[in-house]
């Protein structure tokens, strides 16, 4: 299989997004013909739960848990790199100050975005970004990162807000490119899942929960500002890549 993904780095990705996509029309189908009355919003969770299942079988199959970043942390290397986006993050919660929920609201939150930042970062800066590094680092990360973007268009079907939707989108293939930048300096995919799962719940906190049928007009438009930051600053991590056509080695394992 590895071979094969070696030869096929574009396919592989391919039948990745189309796993995801046919698990979440199958979802779709059954919730209908289950609870036909149940919200689509109500499907969040059981969604998160199939697509991690999804990302930890892949990387059990494919024997890639430490080549998708799931490491000893005497791998990780550069954690000094985590301070800007860090700083990207924390920053708008002083301008913006959210009202922060109860306490046991607050805990469920932590718990749904922490599952968020696993799976998708597991996904998306593990899975593809490892089957996709034949192509080259710059390649596999920029694909990623589309991909990444695409994914989220799924959120139309939920009937979120579409401004908010779109802004999610274009967000998301910036601040994937420069997540998948991060993932490739630091060689850990540990911080980027504790990033993630920040900057989902800040979002959650700022839209009164999960489902985002009306947002605050503010916050599509400072998403995409973060994320083009991320993306410039992915940018200047990858500088030495620009000379590099294709990897010359694969991701240290640990």
């Amino acid at each position: 299989m590895n071979s094969w993904i070696s030869r096929r780095p574009l396919l592989f990705a391919a039948a990745i997004m189309g796993m995801l996509e046919i698990t979440l029309l199958l979802l779709l189908l059954a919730a209908r013909w289950i609870a036909p009355e149940a919200s689509l919003a109500s499907l969040d969770l059981p969604l998160l739960l199939i697509q991690a299942l999804i990302a930890a079988g892949l990387m059990s199959a494919l024997g890639w848990w430490g080549a998708a970043g799931f490491n000893r942390p005497k791998a990780w290397r550069n954690l000094h790199l985590l301070l800007f986006p860090i700083a990207l993050l924390v920053v708008p919660v002083f301008v913006v100050r959210p009202q922060f929920p109860a306490l046991g609201q607050m805990a469920a939150l932590l718990v749904v975005t922490l599952l968020i930042g696993f799976q998708e970062e597991a996904i998306f800066r593990g899975i593809l970004i490892r089957g996709l590094q034949p192509l080259g680092v710059l390649r596999a990360v920029g694909i990623s990162a589309l991909l990444f973007g695409v994914i989220h268009a799924n959120s139309f079907m939920f009937g979120r807000d579409p401004l908010f939707v779109t802004a999610q989108i274009v967000a998301s293939v910036l601040g994937g490119f420069g997540l998948g930048a991060l993932r490739i300096r630091i060689n850990s995919i540990w911080p980027l899942i504790g990033l993630h799962a920040f900057n989902d719940f800040l979002q959650f906190v700022a839209t009164n929960g999960l489902s985002a049928h009306e947002v605050p007009v503010w916050l599509p438009y400072t998403k995409i500002v973060i994320a083009s930051m991320l993306a410039l600053y992915g940018l200047y991590l990858l500088r030495g890549e620009w000379q590099r056509r294709t990897a010359t080695a694969p991701l240290e394992q640990a």
